[in-house]
């Protein structure tokens, strides 16, 4: 989310007049969003809070939303799958969440962190969130229908299997979107541009857990 300057429900805000919260755990970004000289056009609301799977339904329900929300934008670059999973408060009628494209297909995540900082995990900003199979597998378990992703390879959509209606179901081996962003980091911070495999040989050695087995390999073993 950031300061909300560049966002995937920012159109609905603004062309269609949408309400909504947007939580974030930097009290810049968020003084930011507060201070924006045209967000009193709007209802939204913004907070800030580091997300975690214990905290996200208490977040949620004080939002003072009706369970039944329209869109839900899932994107803290690190504990996507765990927070999702842990939902109960609400049932937007379409989801999207942010996957890693470097995880391939396998349905994998990191595994779970409260503290998980993508910085600190690793120098690249490589290693974080969750594999598009493991979005679809914890969709499908929370009765929703992947319908798509993004032509950046790194957004997936959902939408709430009594609603869907005629709207296709796809699944991730052809929905999936390799991404080309070229945002890894040396150790002292700087890019360094990394391309095709070798940004996932930069984080290959790291661990992540099979959401479906729980079991927990270096992330070689899954790709």
């Amino acid at each position: 989310m950031e300061n909300y300057a560049e966002s995937n429900t920012r159109f609905l805000l603004i062309n269609d007049n949408w309400q909504g919260m947007v939580m974030d755990g930097s009290e810049e970004n968020v003084a930011y969003i507060r201070t924006d000289k045209d967000i009193w056009r709007w209802d939204l609301q913004a907070r800030c809070a580091f997300i975690t799977k214990d905290n996200i339904n208490a977040l949620l329900s004080e939002s003072g939303f009706d369970a039944e929300l329209g869109l839900l934008s899932i994107d803290i670059d690190g504990n996507d799958y765990w927070v999702w999973e842990a939902i109960q408060s609400v049932r937007p009628c379409i989801v999207v969440a942010e996957y890693n494209s470097m995880f391939g297909l396998q349905p994998v995540s990191v595994p779970y962190d409260p503290a998980f900082d993508r910085i600190k995990a690793h120098h690249s900003k490589l290693y974080y969130g969750c594999s598009l199979s493991a979005l679809e597998y914890l969709a499908e378990k929370k009765g929703y229908i992947l319908v798509g992703s993004n032509l950046n390879g790194n957004n997936c959509f959902f939408v709430r299997k009594d609603i869907a209606g005629g709207i296709p179901k796809r699944t991730a081996n052809d929905a999936y979107v390799y991404s080309h962003f070229r945002e890894s980091r040396d150790e002292k911070g700087n890019l360094t541009y990394l391309r095709g495999e070798d940004r996932k040989a930069a984080i290959a050695h790291l661990p992540v857990v099979n959401v479906v087995t729980q079991e927990v390999k270096p992330l070689r073993s899954f790709l």
